[in-house]
């Protein structure tokens, strides 16, 4: 039987450390305050619980102020952990992506964000100022390189970037990970593919600097 807070910490924590300079009482602190689950406890395409957890300790140490995540579905994934990070850090503004409507708004934690439909293709090629964006939308390898293409285009500052689906490869729907290997830019530094023992899909952190911004 798997302990998954130690799984967690054996998992991540070094990498975390390496990355964000979190201490191990606030990561384990972190771990804990997170109260959503995530696959299979809940279904629809849900992240696993560890990798909502690892997201929910980002956003509570970097306390970003502007987030944009990209690809919602039901809200019982990702957005939940965004929504209730937020919320415990009484700061940051949110908004969800998505091509269509399928948010099951009575499940959700709060419905303190900005609600957008629209390709993703088309929303970033606006001027983009988002201190984090979470990336789970469409995984087809052509989609994917052009969303991050476009985000190196138009962004107006670095941001970090989590992107889900590193180690899950479905050709031609999953190619998250060819995807991001064929972007050579050095602007996406610190690329961290990081999954547990748990999971099976795993995702990728990285830091992208605005290099004119600095």
């Amino acid at each position: 039987m798997i302990d998954e807070r130690e799984d967690f910490v054996k998992s991540y924590y070094s990498a975390a450390h390496a990355l964000f300079k979190i201490s191990m009482d606030d990561f384990l602190k972190y771990y804990d305050d997170a109260k959503y689950s995530g696959y299979p406890e809940e279904g629809g395409g849900a992240v696993w619980k560890s990798e909502g957890k690892f997201l929910y300790m980002m956003i509570r140490h970097l306390k970003p102020a502007r987030i944009l995540e990209i690809g919602n579905f039901k809200g019982r994934g990702t957005t939940n952990h965004i929504l209730q990070a937020i919320d415990d850090n009484k700061f940051g503004q949110v908004v969800l992506l998505d091509i269509l409507e399928n948010l099951e708004y009575d499940r959700l934690h709060s419905r303190n964000f900005e609600r957008v439909l629209d390709d993703s293709l088309n929303y970033l090629k606006r001027p983009l100022k988002f201190d984090l964006i979470v990336h789970d939308g469409c995984h087809e390898y052509d989609h994917v390189k052009k969303e991050l293409e476009l985000m190196s285009e138009n962004t107006t500052q670095s941001f970090w970037i989590w992107s889900h689906d590193w180690f899950k490869v479905i050709v031609p729907q999953c190619e998250v990970q060819r995807a991001w290997k064929d972007i050579k830019w050095d602007n996406f530094s610190k690329r961290t593919p990081l999954r547990d023992s748990i999971t099976d899909c795993g995702f990728v952190v990285s830091q992208y600097l605005n290099f004119e911004g600095l």
